[in-house]
């Protein structure tokens, strides 16, 4: 098993940054696309939606396991990655006004010796995302 944790702070609160990386369903902007398969139960925050997001050439179908809005999420890789197995939890961390999102991902590759370079993908992917985000938001 192979795995990486970052972290990344954004000058924005909490309850800004959440819809953005914590609402599966939704794109925090052009550079990623997001297409929902199935939405998830909203008493739950979402949980249960399953969607495909693409990130440059990085093209993934993932399931939002749990939400604790607007603190935490672990979702899971289910398709189109070379990884047995891929899950993550998503930390959002108010401090002073700004938020630091922790990132913790195990996977397991499908490939022997390849898990540092999945590492080395999904972290880059993981920090796309989170600079879509802060360009969204710099442009309220």
């Amino acid at each position: 098993m192979a795995g990486f944790t970052f972290e990344r702070k954004l000058n924005f609160s909490r309850t800004d940054v959440w819809p953005l990386i914590g609402d599966f369903t939704k794109s925090p902007g052009p550079e990623i696309k997001i297409q929902v398969e199935k939405e998830g139960d909203k008493a739950l925050a979402g949980a249960g939606t399953v969607r495909t997001i693409t990130v440059g050439k990085v093209r993934v179908r993932e399931v939002l396991e749990a939400a604790n809005q607007p603190c935490s999420f672990a979702y899971r890789i289910i398709g189109g990655a070379p990884m047995k197995e891929y899950k993550a939890d998503v930390t959002l961390n108010e401090t002073g006004g700004s938020t630091v999102i922790r990132w913790d991902a195990r996977l397991r590759p499908k490939f022997p010796l390849t898990g540092g370079i999945c590492c080395g993908v999904a972290k880059r992917t993981a920090n796309k995302l989170i600079d879509a985000i802060e360009k969204a938001l710099e442009r309220k």
